[in-house]
């Protein structure tokens, strides 16, 4: 197929660049939410938490092209127009970040984690979660998934420690 063949189907280079944006980042945040619908059971925080955690960290292994797209567009993001930002926002990481939520909501409404303000929480947990594995020095060789894990592992632990219920209340 020629490159004008490709072009007479979008409006531009930029709609496009939205498109295999959007594409990209729906795959990813469809992915994470059916393993979050698959693994979380809304009875043991623990376990939902690590399975929570494990999703999210793993999108990046799971998907490397986009998140290397990504990178890219983030080492570039003057130059590209807001709304492919913003298309690239609502497609994925704003999807995961309110599945995120969503579950937390759920564990709280059931007892099993006490978190006052949803969207608060919500950032502790996925800053909690991709600490270690995000802040490491340029260069770093990637981490195991059995390193990952342990990473997850240490964030649930701190979060629960934070937002866990009260034994006895949930």
């Amino acid at each position: 197929m020629s490159t004008r063949t490709i072009y007479n189907h979008f409006d531009g280079k930029d709609h496009l660049f939205a498109d295999v944006v959007h594409n990209s980042a729906s795959q990813v945040a469809d992915a994470f939410i059916a393993t979050v619908h698959e693994q979380v059971t809304g009875t043991d925080p623990k376990a939902d938490l690590l399975a929570l955690g494990n999703a999210f960290v793993g999108q990046r292994t799971q998907f490397p092209e986009h998140f290397a797209m990504i990178q890219q567009i983030m080492a570039e993001v003057q130059h590209f127009p807001a709304a492919v930002i913003d298309t690239w926002q609502q497609a994925g990481p704003l999807r995961v970040q309110r599945e995120v939520a969503r579950q937390l909501e759920l564990l709280t409404e059931a007892g099993l984690l006490r978190i006052e303000d949803p969207a608060l929480g919500t950032l502790h947990f996925i800053a909690l979660v991709t600490s270690e594995i995000t802040i490491r020095p340029h260069g770093s060789p990637a981490l195991s998934p059995a390193r990952m894990r342990d990473c997850v592992t240490r964030a649930v632990e701190t979060f629960l420690h934070g937002y866990g219920a009260a034994p006895g209340t949930g």
